[in-house]
């Protein structure tokens, strides 16, 4: 007896294969076909593939928008202001130019460290907007933007579109004792400007010139300052 039910016969091991068997029958009667092993696998594996497709893509256009530039009219800003410092018993002369200003951001807390090469750069988005200021030293452009701060007035333009006129507002302060706030009439011409990446963007401020006048510091004394402020050299580039 003990021999038949380890060898699977006998009322009591037919009845545990019976019921084995019925675990894996269907409504119908029908048996249910189980999926190998290696086959459901093979579907896990093609599903996490497909996820981890979606994902990169995703990722793609995130860096692709990320790194998305827009042209910019990029000039050479020139800054050539004169005038006295001192107060009400003496005044000596001063000057601030573009030197002077580069000299003045290494100065300050910042510690730039910018060659006597360095240029100072103003940059205004195509389609419009507000300017922002960089040096671009070598190879280098550093912004510095916060160093700066820029208004104008409402334009009055030429019948022909090539020149307006403005009252533009330059503002600089390096926090150590170099600064000056100054304003004046400007002339902008009016026209195309060309650059290898962007192509020719037309209607734009190729370049203007502002006669102007303010208040500031050199070497943290009050000065008056008067004199010019304007940009060349325009070119188009991607930012």
């Amino acid at each position: 007896m003990a021999t038949a039910l380890l060898d699977g016969e006998g009322p009591v091991a037919n009845e545990k294969q019976k019921t084995t068997r019925d675990l894996f029958k269907g409504l119908a009667g029908d048996s249910c076909a189980r999926v190998p092993r290696e086959q459901n696998q093979e579907g896990r594996n093609m599903k996490r593939t497909a996820q981890i497709a979606v994902i990169g893509a995703l990722l793609a256009v995130g860096a692709a928008q990320s790194y998305a530039q827009s042209p910019f009219v990029v000039s050479q800003l020139k800054i050539a202001l004169s005038g006295f410092a001192g107060g009400e018993s003496a005044a000596a002369p001063v000057k601030i130019t573009n030197k002077d200003i580069i000299n003045a951001l290494n100065s300050s807390d910042a510690a730039f460290g910018f060659s006597n090469g360095a240029k100072l750069m103003i940059s205004v988005p195509a389609d419009g907007g507000s300017p922002s200021f960089f040096v671009r030293d070598g190879g280098t452009d550093t912004d510095v933007s916060d160093f700066f701060t820029t208004d104008s007035s409402d334009v009055v333009r030429t019948s022909n579109g090539k020149t307006q006129y403005e009252v533009f507002f330059l503002g600089f302060n390096n926090g150590a004792g170099e600064s000056f706030d100054v304003n004046g009439y400007a002339t902008d011409k009016i026209g195309s400007v060309n650059g290898k990446d962007t192509g020719k963007l037309d209607g734009q401020v190729a370049g203007f010139t502002s006669t102007d006048s303010g208040t500031g510091t050199v070497d943290g004394t009050f000065t008056v300052v008067k004199g010019t402020v304007g940009a060349s050299g325009a070119k188009g580039e991607m930012h």
